[in-house]
């Protein structure tokens, strides 16, 4: 079969496809006004979810889960996947198990508006931790999805636009502007939201290099913060306006403004904003030589940006403005670099740098509106067959020749660079293996003091029947052996410290959510995450099994309804 006739096939499978889809897209419905108000008021009681333990939430969304209407029991697997997320703070099985789930209920219902609604709460939480790659497909057809029904049908429809507008100001798409214009159109009153959206679209503008509209805008977000008495978002404008009067060249203005940000952030605890501000600070103390304050800005930056995985495009910013700073340091110099490569690693998984992000975003947004338009205008007209399959050869030719120009272009000159980042690549793999592999022989020498403690007991016993023949000098040395292969004090205390280095994530979630357990406690949890059984912990703990089994009973009885969160950690941390 040749090229040609595979593509052409390939077509009519292709129009197939969008024919059948559009047939099926025209048997969705959407929610009653009545319902639609019932949902939305279950949703804005569970935004922003706080971290909290998921048995909780679990109880807290039971109605829910126990209705015999399909709609209520997608709302519970949606919120119970942000549950998730808020407790773990970072991308895991659970929320996203839940997530599909109630992305796949929803379209089984064939009910448009929450279809919607359950790929815009999954795509947040994509954008959150900056799992791109997941995020742009999902963003797009929900995009496309929102045009096949009115706003009032929707749910939360403000949300939904300011969400996608957020999304577009990202990628410096000049859609952006629209969808935040649209989202103030659905905002029912002056609110935090709506403020947000004000100040969004001051930025959009900023970002245009229209600096009168831009200033429009955040003054009119930072009149209805104030009036609202919001002053998480008063401070955030404080922080925009820095940047219009530092382009302004008013450089006292801006410190001062973003002086301002930055107390409000820690006065109310907002280290996201606080970073951010201080990041913004620390640059225009650079401008204006102001090394040594900026150096202390950048100090308790640094320490924020550290916290968290999805903070680390703000790490290597704090970064890069400390490596300015030195003078002549060579050892500093190096380790921060060797933190750059670092993160330059992970970032290149992750959310990359944003031209790269922006390049990729355009090129598939471009491409699905391309598509879908020329798809839908033909199947509307009378041969649809042929025209389509015409469009999108001459589409798909003109594209296949901009891409190959364009990668031609790309790879010429990126090509060293990317030799580079596999060798760095395979240096941090081989170090990372190095580290994990202390805390694997741990539990492997663990698991072979077993072996030795059972044989050294059977010389002891040994002994024993012969002990006219055995002195006791001999006998004392074997009791020794005996004892350095259970876990002394000295070494639980290595143990431990090479166990927080391989597990620091469950150890801390332990401590986090257990304060009250004792040392004790904590021996049998760290031996239980290491798969060891209750006769192997008994022989390495110098106790009986039935201690072992009587400690794990008291341990139960003790967390009470929270030894199920215990578990959850230990297999998921």
């Amino acid at each position: 079969m040749t090229f040609c006739t595979k593509k052409i096939i390939f077509f009519f499978v292709l129009y197939a496809f969008v024919f059948c889809t559009k047939l099926q897209s025209q048997k969705l419905f959407s929610l009653s006004s009545d319902s639609l108000k019932d949902i939305e008021s279950i949703i804005v009681k569970e935004n922003n979810p706080k971290k909290e333990d998921t048995s909780v939430v679990k109880k807290r969304l039971a109605f829910l889960s126990k209705s015999s209407d399909k709609k209520n029991n997608i709302l519970y697997s949606a919120l119970l996947a942000n549950g998730y997320a808020a407790f773990f703070d970072k991308i895991n099985p659970k929320s996203e198990h839940y997530y599909l789930q109630s992305i796949q209920e929803a379209k089984r219902s064939k009910d448009l508006s929450l279809i919607i609604w359950t790929q815009l709460n999954y795509s947040k939480y994509l954008y959150f931790y900056c799992q791109i790659d997941k995020l742009i497909p999902i963003v797009l057809q929900t995009m496309e999805e929102t045009n096949q029904i009115d706003p009032s049908e929707m749910i939360l429809p403000a949300e939904t636009f300011q969400f996608f507008g957020w999304i577009m100001f990202t990628v410096e798409d000049e859609s952006a502007l629209d969808f935040l214009k649209k989202s103030m159109q659905y905002m029912k009153k002056p609110s935090s939201e709506s403020a947000s959206v004000l100040n969004a679209i001051g930025n959009c503008y900023f970002k245009n290099k229209d600096i009168t509209n831009a200033m429009h805008y955040l003054d009119k977000s930072e009149a209805m913060a104030l009036k609202i008495g919001d002053s998480v978002r008063y401070a955030k404008v404080l922080g925009d306006k820095a940047l219009i009067y530092e382009k302004k060249g008013n450089i006292n203005t801006a410190v001062n403004l973003l002086k301002q940000d930055i107390a409000y952030s820690q006065k109310f605890k907002i280290e996201k904003n606080e970073m951010y501000a201080s990041i913004l600070l620390a640059k225009i103390q650079l401008k204006i030589n102001n090394k040594n304050e900026a150096e202390k800005i950048l100090e308790r930056a640094g320490e924020i940006a550290g916290t968290k995985s999805y903070y680390r495009s703000s790490l290597k910013e704090v970064i890069e403005l400390k490596l300015m700073l030195l003078n002549g340091n060579l050892q500093k110099e190096l380790i921060l670099r060797r933190q750059l490569k670092q993160l330059d690693e992970y970032l290149l998984k992750t959310n990359g740098n944003t031209v790269l992000r922006r390049s990729n975003w355009l090129i598939q947004k471009n491409k699905y509106e391309n598509e879908t338009k020329q798809i839908r205008s033909q199947l509307e007209q009378g041969e649809r067959i042929r025209n389509i399959s015409i469009l999108i050869l001459i589409s798909t030719i003109l594209s296949s020749a901009i891409a190959y120009t364009f990668l031609v272009k790309r790879l010429d000159t990126k090509r060293v660079k990317v030799e580079e980042y596999e060798s760095d690549r395979l240096i941090f793999e081989e170090k990372l293996k190095d580290a994990s592999s202390n805390i694997d022989s741990y539990a492997e020498d663990l698991q072979n003091k077993d072996k030795q403690i059972l044989s050294l007991e059977d010389e002891l016993e040994g002994i024993k029947s012969f002990a006219a023949k055995q002195s006791e000098e001999d006998k004392s040395k074997l009791q020794e052996m005996l004892s350095s292969h259970l876990v002394t004090d000295e070494n639980w205390s290595a143990f431990k410290r090479e166990f927080i280095n391989q597990y620091s994530d469950f150890y801390n979630a332990i401590i986090e959510n257990f304060p009250q357990l004792k040392e004790s406690n904590l021996r049998i949890i760290m031996l239980q995450k290491l798969n060891l059984n209750n006769y192997e912990m008994s022989t390495l703990l110098g106790v009986t099994v039935d201690a072992v089994k009587k400690s794990k009973q008291r341990l139960k009885k003790k967390l009470g309804d929270k030894y199920e969160l215990l578990f959850e950690i230990i297999e998921y941390k």
